[in-house]
């Protein structure tokens, strides 16, 4: 799957719900920071050798990347990107803590 950024919006529905009128929270899709974030996530995830795939928009958990690892196709990365706490977390690390999360915890568990 070929994701370019910024994508499109869409009219699914926010799962959190919209802190004013238009999007502008890391958590809330179409967001500047959102896409900003959600690009830095898929492009180090393909940098590991992983296949990001963006699913679940519209739904009540809100979307998700999930990356299998081409390595071994039994690892897969799953995160949401509407939750708060989980975008904090994510925008939290610089990249090499990124990188760094993704290896230990899904690479190297």
């Amino acid at each position: 799957m070929d994701i370019t950024f910024p994508r499109p919006r869409d009219n699914e529905p926010f799962a959190w719900g919209l802190s004013g009128p238009e999007p502008v929270q890391i958590w809330e899709r179409f967001s500047s920071a959102y896409e900003a974030q959600l690009e830095r996530l898929v492009s180090t995830l393909s940098d590991l050798g992983f296949s990001p795939a963006i699913g679940g928009s519209g739904s009540e958990d809100g979307e998700y990347v999930r990356a299998e690892y081409e390595g071994n196709s039994r690892i897969v990365f799953f995160h949401h990107l509407e939750d708060p706490a989980d975008a904090r977390f994510i925008s939290s690390l610089d990249d090499r803590a990124l990188r760094d999360w993704i290896v230990e915890t899904w690479i190297g568990a």
